[in-house]
């Protein structure tokens, strides 16, 4: 059999192929009941757009590109990271819904030629807009890029707010911080260790602040007490340890998001350590792993995929729209207490 035609679609739906373009490129009007009929007889038909010819008579070419960050001694940090994939299915599980397909990018931050590199992805002519991942959201030279040449982009988790690029996904990432900073005096803890992410990270400096001044509001900050991470597991085995062999080690660690927490468990647990008894061990993320592992970790939620989502859904809007859609406002997050903090035993 010939592959079923968007006038094989028009006839079953009983409407014309102006009418099925229109609900296919998700323009808002039909009505309900036709946009019904009209995915009921693509279901049927099992018919699959032709994205050419969409292109050409939409003018868009239904593709975004996702941008992460790479760094030369962490090649595959990002794909790995859950963070960064819970985005990517977000992202890509609305961009399918809308019909578009969604381009992985991955930007190396130390390449000498970065600028130029960054100029080439966001030229590319077959994209109709971008989500920048953390890192990049607030990188000098991509920002230049972006401001140079007019189009439709989402940052995420950036840590600062620029008129020119108004679209963010993000939380609060201060308020969370500072949350989980009050959690933990809350219990009791007053020497508390803070192992933050990669400082080009906007979202890394929010949490450091929030921690510093929330700390430094009790009275109990203290910079000895402060080891920068870079967000992976192993940066925070290693900050951790540098924190546990203090002469007065901590009784608590904040780290910046749960995979470096999570390497802290695992280091304290190695050197005989009970989580949470002697040590209490906080993350922000709640990545799926936070609930997995004993014990489970306590930490900030936020909703990565949603995010993704969003970022994604505001990209299509965006290409349908003349004008762009308002800006985003902040996601919501939660504390989650769980089983690796409580008071500590000699406060």
């Amino acid at each position: 059999m010939s592959k079923p035609t968007i006038h094989d679609v028009a006839r079953v739906a009983g409407v014309s192929i102006k009418t099925v373009s229109r609900v296919l490129n998700g323009e808002p009007k039909a009505s309900a009941a036709t946009r019904e009929r009209v995915k009921a007889a693509v279901a049927s038909l099992d018919y699959s757009p032709n994205l050419s010819a969409r292109s050409l008579s939409a003018s868009r070419n239904f593709m975004m590109a996702f941008v992460f960050a790479t760094f030369p001694e962490m090649p595959n940090v990002s794909l790995q990271n859950e963070y960064i994939a819970g985005l990517q299915v977000g992202a890509v599980t609305a961009a399918r819904a809308a019909g578009f397909h969604l381009l992985v990018e991955p930007l190396e931050m130390t390449d000498t030629d970065f600028a130029e590199r960054a100029a080439r992805i966001i030229a590319m002519p077959a994209v109709d807009g971008f989500v920048i991942m953390p890192g990049l959201a607030d990188d000098p030279r991509l920002l230049r890029v972006l401001t140079e040449r007019p189009g439709h982009y989402v940052r995420v988790s950036p840590g600062v707010e620029l008129p020119e690029l108004p679209a963010m996904v993000r939380i609060d990432d201060y308020r969370a911080s500072a949350d989980m900073t009050r959690h933990l005096l809350d219990l009791g803890h007053r020497r508390i260790g803070f192992i933050g992410g990669r400082p080009n990270f906007g979202s890394a400096e929010l949490r450091l602040q929030a921690f510093r001044d929330v700390m430094t509001a009790a009275g109990a900050f203290d910079p000895a007490l402060v080891r920068n991470g870079d967000y992976t597991r192993e940066s925070g085995r290693i900050a951790g340890g540098e924190l546990l062999a203090l002469d007065r080690r901590p009784t608590a660690i904040f780290a910046a998001n749960d995979s470096m927490a999570i390497g802290v468990m695992a280091l304290a647990q190695q050197q005989g350590l009970r989580v949470p008894t002697d040590l209490s061990v906080a993350g922000i993320d709640d990545i799926s792993m936070a609930s997995a592992i004993w014990p489970a970790l306590t930490t900030v939620r936020q909703p990565i995929i949603a995010m993704g989502a969003a970022a994604a859904s505001y990209i299509v809007a965006a290409s349908r729209s003349d004008s762009s859609p308002p800006t985003l406002p902040f996601f919501p997050h939660e504390l989650v207490v769980r089983d690796s903090t409580v008071p500590p035993l000699h406060p």
